[in-house]
């Protein structure tokens, strides 16, 4: 089967480097691929893409080195075995805040004896190979998303469900959910909150995930310890781009 080199790089204690892809575009997907992120993530959450157009930007990312992984909308058993299906090599379940649902993960994720999920990868064994029910348990990553106070709470839990490859934390999110504004930097104890899940999870050895707004915060993500990080996205990107060229133009 494929190896998941984002898995494996970020197994390794090294960083690994990605973006999200906000926009529904083949093209638009297929550009971050080619330009050296370790792994681009399909989010269904924020932004134009839909579960009808995800396998269109999965073949698009085929072409490049990237790793195909996928922010779903829920932690919907539907949606979860159909990306999968189609050739995701991780997912990304948004707002988890107990052992229950972070159980729910697995069980949609991987097939028996560490799940239920159902037998079809119609297009996944195509792009990962034959050998797909033996090799993807060990493959595939899944990762919950812990944004809020519940989740802070019950990280240990969470993250010591067998098949839960790590956490992803949404620091804008959590940041809200302990009672802050989205503005400005992240409040005291929401950063103390990221270092203690950080710490949990890494005493466990699985994957310490997290995104970045900027390229100083993803630098610090890193060092902190945080091996595998998402900076920015691509509709931030190509406004930024776009404002410095026409900047530096109209200068």
């Amino acid at each position: 089967m494929r190896t998941n080199t984002t898995r494996q790089r970020a197994l390794a204690d090294e960083t690994a480097i990605g973006t999200m892809c906000n926009l529904a575009s083949p093209l638009g997907a297929e550009t971050l691929g080619q330009c050296g992120y370790d792994f681009i993530v399909l989010d269904l959450q924020h932004g134009e893409n839909g579960i009808d157009g995800v396998q269109v930007l999965m073949q698009a990312l085929s072409t490049t080195p990237a790793t195909p992984l996928v922010r779903v909308t829920a932690n919907s058993a539907i949606q979860i075995q159909r990306v999968l299906d189609l050739g995701a090599y991780g997912v990304i379940v948004p707002f988890i805040n107990n052992r229950q649902e972070a159980e729910e993960i697995v069980k949609n994720a991987f097939y028996p004896p560490l799940g239920s999920r159902s037998w079809g990868p119609t297009r996944a064994m195509m792009y990962a190979g034959n050998d797909y029910f033996a090799g993807s348990s060990q493959e595939i990553i899944a990762l919950p998303m812990l944004e809020s106070a519940d989740g802070l709470a019950n990280a240990k839990e969470i993250l010591e469900v067998d098949g839960i490859s790590g956490c992803f934390v949404g620091p804008t999110d959590l940041n809200i959910s302990l009672g802050h504004t989205p503005d400005g930097p992240l409040a005291s104890d929401t950063e103390e909150g990221i270092a203690e899940i950080l710490k949990i999870t890494q005493d466990l050895g699985k994957i310490a995930a997290i995104h970045a707004i900027s390229i100083e915060d993803a630098k610090k993500r890193s060092e902190q310890g945080f091996r595998l990080i998402t900076v920015a996205a691509d509709t931030r990107l190509l406004r930024l781009g776009a404002q410095q060229t026409l900047s530096a133009l109209r200068a």
